[in-house]
């Protein structure tokens, strides 16, 4: 009986232990969670900052490009002429004239075997679509190598 009430006393005490450790790794387990998602905030602001540094700097170009309001003011009250903002001057379309390699027909770089730089279509003048599509149904018909 002695060693039944022993026994007794060392699981209530395991027992016991196991309950507070539950518990306590539970606590842990919460905890860690609010970490993460204390570090994912923490993450999600830094973007939002940098995203305004970003902003503040582009604003920051703005204003120095921009003339100063202060200075104007000033210039006005000293009846200082103010310094007109440039305009970018009228763009009209360039006209220009026929160069040379505007009417010269250029060889292609890559020739068919056996043809000599003379020979073929691009020694030939331009011409129109309706007058090529005549001169090539004098020529032969195009092989489809594949048949």
């Amino acid at each position: 009986m002695r060693q039944f009430s022993i026994l007794l006393v060392f699981v209530v005490a395991f027992g016991g232990a196991a309950v507070l450790y539950e518990q306590e790794s539970r606590k842990v387990k919460g905890v860690l969670s609010q970490i993460t998602d204390l570090q994912a905030k923490v993450g999600d602001m830094q973007a939002e900052i940098n995203r305004l540094n970003a902003e503040l700097e582009a604003v920051k170009l703005a204003e120095r490009r921009r003339p100063n309001l202060n200075g104007i003011a000033s210039q006005v009250l000293k009846n200082e002429p103010v310094a007109p903002v440039s305009k970018p001057a009228p763009t009209r379309p360039e006209r220009r004239g026929l160069v040379v390699g505007d009417v010269t027909s250029a060889a292609p770089a890559i020739r068919g075997r056996g043809e000599s730089a003379e020979e073929g279509e691009w020694a030939k003048p331009t011409v129109d679509a309706e007058a090529y599509e005549a001169q090539s149904a004098d020529s032969d018909a195009a092989v489809d190598p594949y048949q």
